[in-house]
This record gives C-alpha cells, sequence and structure tokens, in this order.
C-alpha cells in the first residue's frame, strides 16, 4: 500500500461514529508525530491540529476534515471497520466520507516547507453530529485566511455550500368534542391552511451557483384521540437556505403566509459562498485544471468558517456517503495529496 492508502487503511479500521471518535484521533495524532514531528499540535478533547509555522509574515492556510462517521446500518454486507481493497477501491466506514479526505491532507500537510504563513490542519470531531467539533475548536486554532474543506467532491471545487432553516409553528385552535365540531376550532384545519400556503410559497431570487432556496414541511403531530378535537398541530418546515436570503428574512416569509406562530428551531447553519477572487480558488482549479465549480447541496464544517475565503474540495464522491459498503477510489486520494499540496506550494511558497 501507498502511504497516503496506509493511513487510510488505519484510520478506517478505528472505529470512530460521532462522539466516540477517540481511536482515530489516537491514530492521527501518532502518524503526525512520526511524519511532522516538528509542527506544533493541538489537542482539544477529540479535536486534533498541527500547526507549521514559516516563521514569515504571510496568510493562514487551513486544512480540515473530519474523523468521525454515521453509524454503520444492517444494510452492510461487509465488516464496516475491516477495510478492504478491491478493483482499486477500499472499501469500509468512512472511506469516503471522510477519512480519505483526512489522509489526503495529512499527507500534503507532512511534505509541505511553508516558506510564508501558517498551514494549519485540523482533524475534528461531531461533524456529522453535536457541537464539539470545529465550532468550538476553531477558536483554538490560528485564524484561517484561508481554507480546504475536506469532503467528497471527486475533486471538482464546491464553491457555495447551503445553509439550513428548520421553524417550528404551532397553530393553534380550540379543543372540543368530536361531536359537535361547531363549537371547536379545529388546528388540524388550520395547519392544513397553512401548508397547503406553503406549499405555493415562492422563493424566486436564483443564486447564481445555488439555484433556488428550497422548502419543506416534513412532520406533522397533533390530536392523540379520535373523539377529541385538537387545539394545537405542530408543523416543521425544513428549508435549505443559499446566499440570496438571509434567515430572518426567510423566516419572515415564512409568517407572512400562515396563520401559526413561528419559532427557529436552528439556524446556526448559514449558506456560505467562496468569492469569485478567492485565491485559493484560483490556486485550486490550477492543481486541478479539469475540475468544474458547483453549489454543494449537503452541509459541512465550512458552515463554521464564515468570513473565511474557503472551497469545499476532495476526494471520494458525495453520492456514497452514508450507503451501506462505502468505498472510495484509491487513485482520487492519492491525486488529492498532489493536489492540495500544489495549493499550498503556491498559496504559502
Amino acid at each position: 500500500m501507498t502511504d497516503p492508502v496506509a493511513l487510510l487503511h488505519d484510520l478506517v479500521a478505528a472505529r470512530s461514529p460521532s462522539r466516540e471518535e477517540g481511536p482515530a484521533v489516537e491514530v492521527m495524532e501518532a502518524w503526525l508525530r512520526a511524519r511532522a514531528p516538528d509542527a506544533e499540535r493541538i489537542r482539544a478533547d477529540r479535536n486534533l491540529a498541527a500547526v507549521k509555522d514559516s516563521g514569515v509574515p504571510g496568510p493562514t492556510l487551513l486544512l480540515v476534515s473530519h474523523l468521525d462517521t454515521v453509524p454503520a446500518t444492517a444494510a452492510w454486507t461487509r465488516d464496516p471497520w475491516a477495510p478492504t481493497i478491491e478493483g482499486g477501491r477500499m472499501y469500509g466506514l468512512g472511506a469516503n466520507d471522510a477519512k480519505g479526505c483526512v489522509s489526503a491532507m495529512a499527507h500534503a500537510f507532512a511534505a509541505a516547507r511553508p516558506k510564508r504563513g501558517k498551514l494549519v490542519l485540523a482533524t475534528v470531531c461531531e461533524e456529522e453530529v453535536g457541537r464539539g467539533g470545529l465550532e468550538i475548536f476553531l477558536p483554538s486554532l490560528p485564524r484561517a485566511d484561508h481554507a480546504i474543506v475536506g469532503e467528497p467532491t471527486g475533486l471538482h471545487v464546491a464553491v457555495a455550500q447551503n445553509g439550513l432553516l428548520i421553524l417550528d409553528c404551532d397553530a393553534k385552535g380550540r379543543a372540543g368534542h368530536a361531536a359537535r365540531p361547531h363549537l371547536a376550532d379545529n388546528a388540524i384545519y388550520k395547519a392544513a391552511r397553512d401548508i397547503l400556503a406553503l406549499e405555493g410559497l415562492v422563493l424566486d431570487r436564483v443564486h447564481p451557483a445555488a439555484g433556488r432556496t428550497t422548502h419543506a414541511v416534513t412532520v406533522v403531530t397533533g390530536g392523540d384521540r379520535h373523539n377529541v378535537i385538537p387545539d394545537r398541530v405542530r408543523y416543521t418546515v425544513d428549508l435549505r437556505t443559499t446566499p440570496s436570503y438571509t434567515h430572518a428574512e426567510l423566516a419572515d416569509l415564512v409568517r407572512g403566509v400562515v396563520g401559526a406562530e413561528v419559532t427557529v428551531r436552528s439556524d446556526r447553519f448559514r449558506p456560505v459562498e467562496t468569492p469569485g477572487d478567492a485565491p485559493v480558488l484560483a490556486a485550486a482549479l490550477r492543481a486541478r485544471p479539469d475540475a468544474h465549480t458547483f453549489a454543494s447541496p449537503t452541509l459541512s464544517d465550512w458552515a463554521h468558517l464564515v468570513g473565511v475565503a474557503a472551497i469545499k474540495w476532495g476526494p471520494g464522491l458525495s453520492e456514497v456517503s452514508h450507503t451501506a459498503d462505502e468505498w472510495v477510489e484509491l487513485a482520487m486520494v492519492e491525486a488529492a495529496v498532489g493536489a492540495y499540496g500544489a495549493v499550498v506550494a503556491e498559496m504559502l511558497g
């Protein structure tokens, strides 16, 4: 096995579901101690970073990806933590999302010799779920000017990423006996009218890369007895947002078409986009001239890098993430080492 494949093998074999990333962190820390002994290491619980400081003024470039995985499901036909290589692919939980990115970034980091500025490698926890990862680790790191977020993109370059806004809506009525519906105010009917109104809500601002913000009612709860008219129904609206609207604007637009009381459950994942003149974008496209740019509909730690010129870029395929018998093309992982290294050399060389 080549070096990147060997590290990937060890990382996949280290079980690291969200909030249980310890074994994978130990693999990474031992690897950095051996392969980048002069780098400063920063560890906070299950988050680990290494820093190469040239000692010469210049920008700080952050390479960041995550060590956690989703749980293995019963649909797996292989042992999820016994990495196997077949037909140029490595199979195993997390191989694609995102330990292939971690391995490639780690090798690019170890080989780098920055002549100006700082290079930071961060491998973080709880990207798939929770708040214990980059969101709280970032203040412990040197302030980044540019960043590459390692996620499976087929080595094409994501220049925008959708955000997530979750709204809980409470339609309130008046309870009553089902035999006398005229004396009650049925919250189910109120919620139904709201939901139909939301179906017709047009969010017409089109982002040049990400397209339209989408919205859908995904959960409805209310009523618990056949003979009681409910006085309250809650429904949830899931909005996948683009930079064309602020989350506050979207919440107000929903309030404008429904009668329910609207509460923001979550708006911490804001949409992000890469400035068109970002040096990290230009360097990535020079490193991979055949790459195209696109907008990513899936969330990642990029959401926590608001104000940093960043791209989402890495080996693997997004559609393979979270699937049974997950795999990654090993040739793409090896190509990513050179691609990341070329960006580092251009920006810090």
